[in-house]
C-alpha cells in the first residue's frame, strides 16, 4: 500500500531525510540522486548505525560509523568499512591501540548485508513509498 512520507521540497538535491513508515514504523532514508527519489533502510547492513547521519555523494550512501557504503538504487553494499585515521599511532595511548586493533578484527569479521530498499514514487510533490 503507498503511504506519503513527505514533499519533495523537504528533501534538498543530493539530500537525505529520515522518515518512518508502515505499520510497524520501519526506518527509512529518502534519498534525493539526479531527480529522482530513492528508499533504503536506514539502518547500515555492517554495525546498524543510522545512515541519515551518513553522507550522500551520487549514488553512494556511505555510513557514518566506518565509511561502509551502499548503492541507493539497489540497497547493494559497495565497500567494506573503512578505518578511521587516528592519526600517529605514538600518539596514542597503548590501551586504546590495543581496542582498536581488536575492533578491526572485528569489523572485518561482521558481514556487511545489503540494505533494503523499497518501491517510491512522486505524486504532485509527495513522495510515496509501497512499505
Amino acid at each position: 500500500m503507498w503511504t506519503e512520507v513527505a514533499k519533495t521540497d523537504d528533501i534538498v538535491t543530493g539530500g537525505i531525510k529520515y522518515v518512518r513508515a508502515g505499520e510497524d514504523d520501519r526506518e527509512i532514508c529518502i534519498c534525493e540522486y539526479d531527480g529522482s527519489y530513492y528508499a533504503v533502510s536506514r539502518r547500515c547492513g555492517h554495525e546498524n548505525a543510522p545512515l541519515s547521519e551518513g553522507a550522500l555523494e551520487g549514488w553512494i550512501i556511505t555510513c557514518p560509523l566506518h565509511n561502509a557504503q551502499f548503492d541507493i538504487r539497489d540497497g547493494k553494499n559497495l565497500s567494506w568499512p573503512i578505518d578511521h585515521d587516528m592519526g600517529p599511532e605514538e600518539d596514542i595511548p597503548e590501551p586504546v591501540r590495543r581496542w582498536f586493533k581488536f575492533e578491526h578484527r572485528l569489523q572485518w569479521k561482521t558481514r556487511v548485508h545489503d540494505l533494503h530498499t523499497y518501491p517510491c514514487r512522486v505524486r504532485d510533490g509527495s513522495i510515496e513509498l509501497d512499505v
